[in-house]
């Protein structure tokens, strides 16, 4: 059986993987709003494209459309060019490589969208001054619009820089049409609010995916219910390793070496597969998670990274479980040691193999206590610590006197079951 140095995990030991896993997830959450952005620029060409249609029809025939001699070329001219840009950002957005400069995009795009809505602000003026201010309706649409663009971004700072260029948008229509104070701060105090919704929202979405990817990231090296366990988020069991109060399982069956030397590596193998099949499904059904498989033994944990008040009860019922189980399973007789105490819980690895582990005393205890039950001639020993914590409701156990433990000053008393 191998055994867990018992040391302290400094938080620098896995700072490392942490970032290297933040970057990961970073990437998967600028990649959702790329997406966005592209989506966005499709919007922006189909109303351009319309925009472009409407004007060159103006242009061509404003009596029938506006009631007017003429039409400038320049409102047909500008729409066009921005058709022919928002096209050409549409082909930028759908290259593999946008993505590295999308923090920068992501407040250039907005800037293209408000100088749009500038200049369309500029021609309408042009054409039909202040004989219809009811056109203030439609711009304002259009900076609402660009404000709440910012959220679908997933970035504060974008949705900040959409929010400023609204409110700048509409300033400069107000005082170029002469808008009524009051209705004016109607409209900014509108768009602002909207603005800071969509700040809101984006800092939500992206926290959420941010957990989100980091689960689905982080389920690719460790236990489904490791992660579940995560306070805030998954990233805190990479980034802040916790001391628990637990009690370690450790397994081992015996006389499988033996046992195996007269079988098949690939019958080996599925008989091993089949056991730690089933005494992690005992494990899981308990309370506990599997830390790690070592050959024919295992290491097991309760009140890890799920606190457990009654660790040392769900273990010695998992225990009791696994001696049925396994009698049915195998002619072999199985040793499990159990021990109490603190450990430190953290991931431990580096890029590409990560593992959340416990290390302590505690384990190294458990492993020796394992050792123990050949010698002892029992199935299962149980450290007087682990016996201490168990109800008055918990199955009875015997002593079988005190045991000198290896790298242990002091002998320990351990407990079994009575035959």
């Amino acid at each position: 059986m191998t055994e867990s140095n018992a040391a302290q995990l400094p938080e620098s030991a896995v700072a490392p993987v942490a970032r290297s896993m933040q970057r990961a997830i970073d990437q998967v959450i600028d990649q959702e709003a790329l997406k966005n952005e592209r989506k966005l620029a499709y919007v922006r060409v189909v109303v351009l494209l319309i925009s472009s249609i409407l004007d060159v029809l103006i242009f061509c025939f404003p009596q029938a459309l506006l009631n007017e001699a003429s039409v400038p070329p320049t409102i047909a001219l500008i729409s066009l060019s921005a058709f022919g840009i928002s096209a050409a950002l549409l082909w930028a957005l759908r290259q593999r490589s946008t993505w590295r400069w999308l923090p920068q995009l992501q407040i250039a795009i907005p800037l293209f969208d408000s100088i749009l809505i500038a200049l369309f602000i500029t021609n309408i003026w042009h054409v039909l001054g202040q004989s219809k201010p009811e056109i203030i309706t439609n711009i304002a649409a259009l900076c609402c619009l660009l404000a709440v663009s910012g959220g679908v971004r997933i970035r504060r700072r974008a949705s900040g820089a959409t929010t400023i260029l609204a409110l700048s948008n509409f300033t400069y229509a107000a005082a170029l049409f002469g808008l009524n104070s009051a209705i004016s701060a109607f409209v900014l105090f509108t768009i602002l609010s909207i603005g800071l919704m969509g700040i809101l929202t984006s800092g939500i979405v992206r926290r959420q995916s941010k957990n989100e990817a980091g689960r689905r990231l982080m389920q690719q090296f460790l236990p489904v219910n490791v992660v579940d366990a995560a306070f805030e988020t998954p990233m805190e069991l990479l980034e802040r390793p916790r001391s628990f109060d637990v009690t370690i399982m450790v397994t081992d069956l015996r006389g499988f070496t033996h046992y195996s030397e007269n079988l098949e590596p690939a019958a080996v193998m599925e008989f091993l597969n089949q056991l730690q099949g089933l005494l992690s499904q005992i494990v899981v059904q308990h309370g506990g998670w599997v830390d790690k498989f070592m050959g024919d033994g295992m290491l097991a944990v309760f009140g890890a990274p799920q606190p457990l008040d009654n660790h040392a009860e769900k273990a010695l019922a998992a225990a009791q479980t696994m001696l049925l189980e396994v009698a049915q399973l195998s002619t072999l007789p199985v040793g499990i040691g159990l021990h109490s105490g603190s450990v430190v819980a953290g991931c431990l690895g580096a890029d590409g193999h990560l593992e959340f582990t416990v290390i302590g005393d505690t384990v190294n205890v458990a492993s020796r206590i394992e050792a123990l039950t050949k010698q002892v001639g029992v199935s299962l020993l149980v450290s007087q610590i682990t016996q201490q914590r168990l109800p008055l409701s918990a199955p009875p156990l015997q002593s079988v006197g005190d045991m000198p433990i290896r790298g242990r000053d002091a002998p320990i008393e351990l407990f079994t079951l009575p035959n």
